[in-house]
């Protein structure tokens, strides 16, 4: 064991010691108030560990802004003041005492994320009217649309309604889609009031005789996983299986000898006008009929009783 003065002779000299010593005793008393660890510590309670210590996490301006329940271990946000609680992530308090998950302060209501029901009335800062897009004189253009006419808005694009709805009314009309840049609704009209360069068609009864009904099975389709922008999403397609069996013509085929009734997107073949048959089978029906009125002449002319 080292004898007096030898430990200093070692280390430069007793008073070298002697300041260490005062320097550490200094470094001590600095470090005890600052210690944010002094308390801390893990105590075992039901179902878990509790870590003491660390309990509030201040912001630069000195107040509270989260802090820990020392009993629960419950997360608490406050206010800018420090003092009022707006959020509590653990054991709840306001909305459901004795559970646990996450509430917060909505206005001076508290509510419980994942366990509340919005409705349209209860949303607040909704609009009461909204500015027309263009002068029209179609009643209520400035007025809030009603829920009715949202609802058949939204169901418009994408929905079963279409074709599972009885509609009511005195008046129907047939519908189309227009290639503007909204792929507008339409009605189907016809009347002379709508059209100009009036002319006749001759169209050939035997362009119509050539077409050639087929049965057939439509592709699939497959639709990706999107997110609420509709940008495409990691993830497998869904595969939608086309209809079987339907019966119809080929729009190609159609493009040969009439291609009156053939339609186009994008500059490329697309469909055919069926609601245009009817009108091109005219002349196939009005040749039969003057052939039949001929043969009908030229029997009774032989005294035929036709």
């Amino acid at each position: 064991m080292p004898q007096p003065g030898q430990l200093g002779s070692q280390f430069g000299g007793d008073d070298w010691i002697i300041r260490k010593l005062a320097d550490f005793e200094r470094m001590l008393r600095e470090y005890g108030p600052a210690n944010i660890l002094a308390t801390a510590g893990i105590n075992v309670i039901p179902d878990g560990v509790l870590v003491n210590g660390l309990m509030q996490f201040k912001r630069p301006d000195g107040t509270v802004g989260v802090s820990v329940d020392p009993t629960t271990g419950t997360f608490v946000a406050y206010d800018a003041t420090g003092s009022t609680p707006v959020a509590r992530f653990g054991s709840l308090i306001e909305t459901a005492p004795t559970e646990y998950g996450v509430e917060v302060l909505v206005g001076s209501t508290w509510v419980r994320l994942g366990n509340q029901t919005t409705t349209w009335a209860g949303v607040s800062g909704k609009p009461t009217d909204f500015a027309p897009l263009v002068t029209s004189p179609v009643a209520n253009a400035t007025n809030a649309v009603n829920a009715t006419e949202a609802t058949h808005a939204a169901q418009a694009d994408g929905s079963e309604y279409g074709w599972t709805n009885n509609v009511a009314g005195s008046s129907f009309y047939a519908l189309w889609v227009g290639n503007d840049g909204g792929f507008h609704f339409g009605r189907n009209v016809s009347s002379e009031r709508y059209k100009e360069n009036i002319v006749s068609h001759i169209v050939d009864p035997a362009g119509v005789l050539a077409l050639r009904p087929v049965r057939y099975d439509r592709k699939p389709t497959y639709r990706y996983p999107t997110d609420a922008q509709g940008n495409r999403l990691i993830g497998p397609a869904q595969r939608f299986e086309g209809a079987k069996n339907e019966f119809g013509l080929i729009a190609e085929e159609v493009a040969q000898t009439l291609p009156e009734i053939v339609t186009h997107y994008n500059g490329v073949i697309d469909g055919v006008r069926y609601d245009l048959l009817g009108v091109a089978l005219l002349p196939v029906v009005q040749a039969l009929q003057e052939q039949n009125d001929k043969l009908t002449a030229a029997a009774r002319a032989h005294g035929w009783d036709v």
